[in-house]
């Protein structure tokens, strides 16, 4: 991971949350072009994408949000 050495603490702390709240994804942050990539890896087999890159940690959140949602059910045992 490379941040941006002017990341504000609250972007971390925004950072930190993102990687609590979606414990099944790798969530890094690169820099290109002098701007912040997010790129969220499922780090496990299962329903939902295998990889988000967004410029938005917003977005890539809301995009790992919608995954959870449209996940097939479980059949029951």
């Amino acid at each position: 991971m490379n941040l941006d050495p002017t990341t504000s603490a609250t972007d971390l702390a925004a950072l930190d949350a993102a990687r609590r709240d979606f414990p099944s994804y790798q969530i890094d942050v690169e820099l290109t072009m002098e701007r912040p990539r997010y790129v969220a890896r499922r780090t496990h087999p299962g329903a939902g994408p295998h990889t988000l890159i967004s410029s938005d940690l917003a977005e890539l959140r809301a995009e790992l949000g919608a995954g959870r949602q449209t996940a097939p059910e479980e059949p029951p045992n």
